[in-house]
């Protein structure tokens, strides 16, 4: 059973529980003052430089920003010649009406002049004809980094959010923020840009757009890819996308899909596509077709599983059968990513044949799943002669598989790892939360290591590590589409 996500847990995921793009803001003056010390009376902040000024009046709650200008003279002008930064949530009253706090945002948008560096609606939603006056004041005055969130009730289970009824539909004044580059839309549905001009760039500056529980159609998210000449980052979120997803995208450097009713994922031509990360919920059945074909510089792809993912590069079809060859490989890929059951023999066979086509992973993350399925076996035999794998055998420095049980087909395949792996330096075993509850069941995986690492190894100076459980960082999504973190799944 998938966690309740509720928005508080969304707005968690995020540093500092800001979503994207979001600048961390001073406390109120209010509490600034109770803990300000006495001082000789000299005003010594109104003598600083304008700009450092307007600065400091940008970090401030909005409500308290505006305010500066009662403070004296010298800062009267301060907060409308500051770049606008608007957190609604800034502005919630006690009581909590939507209806008093749309209205200031509409104020607060209409009064200053912009630019606007940062606005973040997520606690009040207008979808008369102030958002149509909003989103008109956000394009015209600059607006920089965007956060949209529709705020109905979220459904009980990640499944409801693809099943829901439609979404309302974003004004198509949005396309004309030129200057935006981040864009977060959350439980809403895109413009339509059917009516856009051709061959103009929609977001010529914008370097992230992340969509969560939301709504693109295949045409619009083409268009959008098309006409975004900086876009790095692509985050789809449980959100209800078109059936088929085309990457064309002469700057696109990271894609994250997590979930959704996606059938088919086709790397057409993203020539610096570095990352390109899959995750899934569990208990999720639905099936996708994966083609990768020019993404010369792809260096991070996950989690891969072969029970759900039909796996295309170039023009062949991988399966249990095919052989290495260049035609079939992606040389480029370093940290791969793997889901599959280790006591199933048709996803052993899919395992091989998947790293086959990674000649030069070198880390290597596993998540040994069950799901339910039933086992036929732990295959002992089949890993003692099955062929070469270039990766294992010449390139793989460190392993890490997850949710390990210590059940005979895992430890399978440590013992062929542990002959083949030349280049292995580290190997990870986390333990799942079940076997890690049980004190008889950690001793029992410590003494099947024991007999393990006794033998011979082919990477001579390997280490073998046992660790706990890692915290569920499920909703960590912004960790995955970090081009900082070099390995998102770990």
């Amino acid at each position: 059973m998938a966690r309740l996500v509720g928005i508080e847990e969304i707005r968690g995921a995020f540093p500092g529980g800001h979503f994207p793009g979001h600048h961390p803001v001073a406390p109120s003056l209010s509490s600034a003052a109770a803990e300000t010390p006495a001082t000789d009376g000299v005003d010594r902040i109104s003598a600083l430089p304008d700009g450092l000024l307007r600065d400091i009046v940008s970090r401030l709650p909005v409500r308290d920003a505006a305010r500066t200008a009662a403070l004296a003279p010298r800062w009267r002008g301060l907060w409308r010649a500051a770049p606008l930064v608007l957190r609604d949530a800034d502005l919630r009253t006690p009581n909590g009406e939507r209806a008093h706090l749309e209205a200031a945002v509409g104020r607060i948008l209409a009064d200053h002049p912009g630019p606007f560096r940062d606005v973040n609606l997520s606690h009040c939603t207008s979808w008369g004809r102030e958002l149509g006056d909003w989103a008109r004041h956000l394009a015209v005055k600059g607006v920089q980094d965007l956060v949209f969130l529709d705020n109905p009730p979220l459904p009980r289970h990640p499944d409801d959010i693809l099943q829901c009824a439609s979404f309302h539909r974003l004004p198509a004044d949005i396309l004309r923020c030129a200057s935006l580059r981040r864009l977060f839309l959350a439980t809403c549905t895109f413009p339509d840009t059917s009516g856009a001009p051709r061959g103009a760039d929609v977001f010529p500056h914008l370097k992230e757009f992340s969509m969560l529980s939301a709504s693109m159609s295949e045409h619009d998210l083409e268009h959008m890819l098309a006409c975004s000449p900086e876009l790095e980052t692509l985050a789809l979120i449980l959100s209800r996308m078109t059936k088929r997803i085309h990457l064309r995208s002469q700057s696109l450097k990271c894609t994250l899909l997590w979930k959704g009713l996606v059938e088919e994922l086709a790397v057409v031509n993203a020539p610096h596509l570095e990352r390109l990360v899959l995750w899934r919920a569990v208990g999720d059945h639905q099936p996708m077709v994966l083609k990768i074909d020019g993404a010369p510089e792809l260096r991070v792809l996950g989690r891969l599983d072969p029970r759900l993912h039909q796996l295309q590069i170039g023009n062949t079809i991988i399966n249990a059968q095919t052989k290495a060859s260049s035609r079939c490989s992606v040389p480029s890929v370093k940290i791969l990513a793997l889901e599959l059951n280790f006591g199933v023999s048709k996803n052993v066979n899919m395992l091989t044949s998947f790293l086959r086509c990674f000649p030069n992973v070198e880390k290597l993350h596993i998540m040994s799943a069950r799901d339910g399925e039933g086992t036929d076996g732990h295959h002992a035999k089949f890993w003692q002669e099955v062929d070469a794998i270039k990766c294992v055998k010449s390139h793989v420095n460190k392993i890490i598989i997850h949710e390990f049980q210590g059940e005979q087909s895992e430890l399978g395949f440590v013992k062929f790892i542990s002959k083949r792996a030349r280049k292995l330096q580290t190997l990870v075993l986390v333990l799942s939360k079940e076997t890690f509850a049980s004190a008889c069941e950690v001793d029992k995986v410590k003494c099947q290591l024991r007999e393990l690492t006794t033998g011979s190894w082919a990477g001579k100076d390997c280490k073998v590590l046992l660790a706990g459980p890692k915290p569920d960082n499920t909703w960590s999504f912004t960790k995955a589409s970090d081009l900082s973190v070099k390995d998102p799944f770990w």
